[in-house]
């Protein structure tokens, strides 16, 4: 590794000065031993970082920086920085710093790529590191940006709003406070009409998830100027169940539409996106053939609208049409006639499944974050992402043994899934529950305890707080998700997923009480887990301990609390299971 770095050195302008060829090969050395496993001391850490920056400010002020291939290795250092030592206080400087150079990148190239690469590593610092001195500081950037660079002062008003509500005691908020006052005495741009049954939840995928997906957009056509450009689009099906996302690259309006079946037709949904146009890679139809679609088809409907048609091979009973932003995508949800129907309005009545005493054929399990998504991380350096696909793995094994189960893990392995694509998941492989596991968090280290969670509105401020951190949002923009999360709500599965719940909220509390000291009860709560939006069976969200707590971070740290935890959530279903084979008996 260090002689490919000098000789990659030896390729740089002859001209340098000394100083800089020294932080240069320092920077190669320390990009290519990313991956070296010997401790550093925190001292050599902050080195390591302050040669970083040295680097960077030696970009900004000398000829080096018209170079794009120095900002790159600038950028791996910084990279690899936050990669490394994810826990140490580097990391968010090293995401905020990644922020400044693909911003001077920008400067320097007009690539609205890396422009893209700015916002998202800014996005990072706030949403990785809400605590973080420098949170407020990336909003900040990213609402300049926005205004400045991207003309967009709706999206900067927006950012700028959100330091004001977030970081009211933040050092950046009398600036934010400025900028909106000056957006607000300019002119106006005119807001497209928005329809009542279009909805956003926000849901924001830190950066270092989106590298992979990072691509080159097609050449914009004449007159397209502020249109959205439509991606290829994904789906998940099974013959009662499709899920179909619609991604874009820009917030778009949107309007859908069912059509009567005719005489040689069946019902077709349309979708119409405005002011966007298709992208090349999107294709013109995506067959799917699972005995509910036969296919999607893409089309540029007129010079500013895309339509997206969904052609069922039977006759659909219900859908749903939603968006998710960061990034932006139109989720549609289709049903079929043969779907279970909800209960009446008072959700008492027993559901379908549990009427008829069906039992359990398929139980799906997700383990929440992954991928460079760690989730919570503690200061002893464990992270959320690991804990919950060890548990999962476990729970898996004991539900095949002890119920004879099909069990599907949303992931097994260390990798990346969209909330919007769990879900798809659980609904296309037909389970017949869903539990989400999790690790808790809270700004106090004495809270600790045990919680579950069901879809629906937030029973109080923990929950928000909680709901918030699982979708990587803000309190105040699930405050606006509460009056809309009513139409996405079945009665029949919220009373259902209540009783799974209770039940394995209880075993878990009641069974790791009788291992551990102060295993406290914090009960069944309810909250608008994007996770659990749509699913089409009892679902829930299980938050099994608070890794802000020194001791249950000890806990989490231990092979066999993670085998008890997954010994009482198989008990715990189990117990669900048989109240519903009790119910096929006296049915």
């Amino acid at each position: 590794m260090l002689k490919s770095a000098r000789k990659t050195m030896t390729r740089l302008n002859n001209n340098i000065a000394r100083p800089s060829l020294r932080l240069i090969i320092a920077l190669l050395l320390l990009a290519t031993n990313a991956l070296a496993v010997e401790p550093v001391g925190p001292a050599t850490i902050s080195k390591q970082y302050g040669q970083a920056k040295a680097f960077y400010q030696n970009l900004t002020s000398t000829q080096r920086g018209k170079q794009r291939d120095n900002w790159k290795v600038c950028a791996k250092a910084f990279r690899q920085l936050y990669k490394k030592y994810p826990n140490h206080e580097v990391a968010p400087k090293s995401l905020f710093m990644l922020g400044k150079v693909y911003h001077h990148m920008y400067d320097r190239s007009n690539n609205p790529l890396d422009l893209g690469e700015a916002i998202a590593y800014y996005e990072d610092v706030a949403t990785l590191y809400p605590k973080n001195s420098l949170a407020d500081d990336a909003l900040y950037a990213i609402g300049r940006i926005y205004l400045e660079d991207k003309k967009n002062s709706n999206k900067a008003a927006a950012t700028f709003a959100k330091i004001a509500a977030i970081y009211p005691d933040g050092d950046m908020v009398s600036g934010a406070t400025h900028q909106l006052q000056q957006i607000k005495g300019g002119p106006e741009p005119p807001s497209p009409p928005v329809a009542a049954e279009e909805m956003e939840i926000k849901s924001i995928t830190p950066r270092a998830v989106k590298i992979a997906k990072t691509q080159e957009l097609p050449p914009k056509q004449p007159g397209s100027e502020g249109q959205a450009t439509i991606l290829p689009l994904r789906h998940w099906s099974s013959k009662r169940y499709t899920r179909v996302v619609v991604e874009t690259t820009e917030p778009v309006t949107f309007k859908h539409q069912i059509l009567a079946e005719t005489k040689d037709t069946p019902r077709r949904l349309y979708i119409d996106l405005l002011n966007s146009r298709l992208s090349p890679e999107a294709g013109d139809i995506v067959p799917i053939e699972d005995g509910l679609l036969r296919q999607v088809r893409n089309g540029q409907h007129d010079a500013d609208t895309v339509r997206v048609v969904l052609d069922t091979q039977t006759n659909i009973s219900d859908y749903k049409v939603f968006s998710l932003v960061d990034p932006f995508r139109v989720v549609i949800d289709v049903m079929s006639n043969d779907q279970p129907k909800a209960g009446g309005p008072s959700g008492e009545a027993l559901s379908l499944v549990r009427q008829l005493g069906l039992g359990i054929r398929r139980i799906v399990i997700d383990p929440g974050h992954g991928g460079k998504d760690p989730g919570t991380c503690s200061a002893g350096g464990l992270k959320e992402k690991d804990i919950v696909l060890k548990v999962a793995r476990k729970v898996a094994a004991k539900l095949k043994d002890s119920l004879g189960c099909d069990v599907v893990l949303t992931r097994n392995s260390d990798i990346f899934i969209p909330l919007e694509e769990r879900t798809a998941i659980a609904n296309s492989k037909e389970g017949d529950l869903f539990l989400s596991i999790h690790v808790n968090a809270a700004p106090q280290s004495e809270v600790r305890g045990i919680e579950t969670y069901v879809l629906d509105l937030a029973s109080n401020k923990d929950a928000m707080r909680l709901a918030a951190q699982e979708n990587a949002t803000s309190t105040r923009q699930l405050s606006d998700l509460q009056s809309i999360l009513v139409d996405l709500l079945s009665n029949s599965k919220l009373h259902e997923s209540v009783k799974l719940a209770e039940l394995v909220q209880e075993e878990m509390v009641t069974g790791l009480g009788k291992k551990y000291n102060h295993i406290n009860n914090l009960g069944v709560k309810k909250a608008p887990f994007i996770v659990l939006i749509g699913a089409q069976m009892p679902a829930i969200l299980t938050e099994i301990a608070f890794m802000s707590n020194p001791v249950e971070e000890k806990h989490l740290k231990t092979d066999k609390y993670l085998s008890n935890v997954a010994e009482h959530i198989v008990l715990g279903v189990s117990q669900y299971v048989d109240s519903m084979n009790l119910a096929g008996i006296y049915r």
